[in-house]
């Protein structure tokens, strides 16, 4: 379902391109010492070692509770910890390394769970069931700006300490996603109570800013420092009461740029590096540096990218739906895969990748081609008319000539979004439509996101733990502090995600999200462009590593369960 030592294979691959180069035949990708597991023995583990990371943006913040993008997941994960979690299968479980006992009522509506004795943050305070519900109550509140995290744990109606160990929630209804959405973040009220009158938000304020960027946790990790657009560094925490992780020190280091990274990894600044299509194809196969020191990774992944089209009404163009789908026949995605992507990605079939139980195969039937002709005469059919001298669409609206002109915003540092969006823009001149493109760094695009402040934006979606986690991107009322950034709007697929948190039947619930993404497919809020798998380089030096729908991190054990062995020497970056 989630992992492959195998890489995946594609069915829309020429055979030209497939020859050129096949990742099956190519020693460095998958090697079994890549995944070679852990030894039981310890003794054999190099547990001095220091781990350097990449990571292509900046965190906003550490505070788990504001968490929207991998770079905030990824550090807050190791810095905080809970009852309860998820494998690389995406399977819930109980940590039993912070809980005594849970248990569920016959109803499903009140789930119990009791904390283990002793746990501690790591300024050493008592983590106890207090935390949990203050934790509950900040999410929940209307002042605090975290709608990664509020959305399901909204569905948890009352979260009371029974005493200072045991927590009882309390369901809105019955569900099979309850369980799921016990897994807020939970955060020291000792901590974060302290400046709540003066700034309600949890991030105005110089002692919030502070707490946020140099955070008090509970994980196996404890926050050392942050250095501005360089570097975060954290220490394994000795007192961690569950397993010990492998290496004593964490650096992830910040480099937005593509090839700046890929030369950090070769120097062996870094030891583990995303790669481009092209890196992996092309420039490491060419690289006796690469060779010398390094392994790829090459795992199935349910991440899609994706062009947001702002339908809420601010621009003329993208709330018919006839516009927005000739928006995707005039996307060359066979091109674009076979000669950016280097056939490495697969065509995109919606919001839901085709390894996923809750994937519709009709959909497949349904895909958009790419046609010029069919997208010109959408447009016609849509009002927007070539102005036979100039060559530009115009539509009169309300009263006024309107130009079919509009920006595509970009974040900083992808390393496909600007070849891409060269291709299409010259397909949309041919047809009268004036694209510019914008490029702006992360942070920044993430904030015009949210406020809807655009036209078209090119982004990537992860996968959630279960397809209830899609409610906030697709629902009417998340436009309002959700993430439907687009403002898509269908009283059908509303009605649907209400149907999908009510359904036990495991069967019945995947009809629901396979009308879902069937009904989303066919309005094309967002151009659905590729899935993208797990493209990675690795220091030889480090083994154990896991795949799962989300790629190599963000599940349980992740990073936790690499390691290196005591004659693998040090990095190159330990040692200057």
């Amino acid at each position: 379902l989630a992992c492959r030592s195998q890489p995946p294979t594609s069915t829309t691959q020429p055979a030209a391109a497939r020859a050129s180069y096949d990742p099956a035949g190519d020693p460095l990708v998958n090697p079994t010492a890549l995944l070679q597991p852990a030894p039981q023995d310890r003794s054999d583990i190099d547990e001095d070692q220091v781990l350097y990371m990449n990571l292509d943006g900046a965190p906003q913040n550490l505070n788990p509770i504001f968490g929207s993008s991998t770079y905030e997941f990824r550090v807050s994960g190791v810095l905080f910890d809970g009852p309860f979690s998820f494998d690389k299968k995406m399977e819930w479980f109980v940590n039993d390394v912070w809980v005594e006992s849970y248990t569920e009522s016959d109803d499903h509506l009140v789930s119990t769970m009791k904390l283990k004795a002793g746990l501690t943050w790591h300024d050493g305070h008592p983590i106890t069931a207090h935390d949990v519900v203050f934790s509950w109550q900040t999410i929940l509140d209307d002042r605090v700006p975290c709608p990664a995290v509020k959305t399901g744990t909204d569905q948890i109606v009352k979260c009371e300490a029974v005493d200072d160990l045991t927590v009882r929630y309390t369901h809105k209804e019955a569900s099979p996603t309850s369980k799921w959405n016990l897994l807020f973040p939970i955060i020291p009220k000792h901590i974060y109570e302290k400046e709540k009158e003066a700034h309600a938000d949890l991030l105005t304020g110089d002692y919030y800013a502070k707490q946020n960027r140099e955070p008090v946790g509970c994980g196996p990790y404890k926050f050392v420092r942050w250095i501005e657009s360089d570097r975060i560094e954290v220490e394994r925490w000795e007192d961690y009461t569950g397993k010990k992780p492998y290496f004593q020190r964490l650096v992830f280091r910040i480099i937005p740029d593509t090839n700046a990274a890929l030369l950090a990894f070769e120097k062996g600044d870094i030891d583990e590096v995303r790669l481009s299509p092209k890196q992996f194809a092309v420039d490491t196969a060419n690289s006796k540096a690469f060779a010398k020191i390094a392994y790829k990774a090459w795992g199935a992944e349910w991440a899609f990218y994706y062009i947001a089209w702002n339908m809420d009404g601010t621009n003329p163009f993208f709330k018919d739906v006839r516009v927005r789908r000739a928006m995707t026949h005039a996307f060359n995605i066979d091109s674009i895969i076979e000669t950016i992507l280097f056939n490495l990605y697969t065509q995109c079939q919606g919001i839901y990748h085709p390894d996923s139980w809750m994937y519709n195969p009709e959909v497949k039937d349904l895909l958009i081609p790419y046609d010029l002709a069919k997208a010109a005469a959408l447009l016609d059919e849509a009002g927007w008319r070539v102005d036979e001298q100039e060559g530009w669409r115009y539509k009169d609206v309300n009263g006024q000539r309107i130009k079919f002109e509009f920006t595509l915003l970009m974040p900083q540092g992808s390393s496909t979004a600007p070849s891409m969006a060269a291709v299409f823009q010259q397909d949309l001149k041919s047809l009268g439509v004036s694209m510019k493109t914008q490029t702006i760094e992360w942070a920044t695009f993430m904030q015009k996101t949210r406020k809807h402040e655009f036209h078209a934006s090119i982004a990537g979606w992860g996968t959630g733990t279960d397809p209830d986690t899609g409610w906030n991107l697709w629902r009417t009322d998340e436009y309002e502090g959700g993430r439907n950034y687009g403002g898509y709007s269908n009283a059908r697929v509303d009605e649907l995600f209400t149907l999908g948190r009510k359904e036990f039947d495991p069967a019945e619930r995947r009809k629901i999200y396979q009308e879902i993404h069937k009904i989303i497919y066919e309005e094309q809020p967002y151009t659905f462009i590729y899935n993208r798998p797990t493209l990675w380089g690795f220091n030889k030096r480090i083994q154990g590593v896991l795949f799962s729908p989300r790629g190599v991190f963000n599940f349980d054990p992740s990073l936790y369960a690499w390691w290196v062995g005591k004659a693998a020497g040090r990095n190159v970056a330990a040692v200057q």
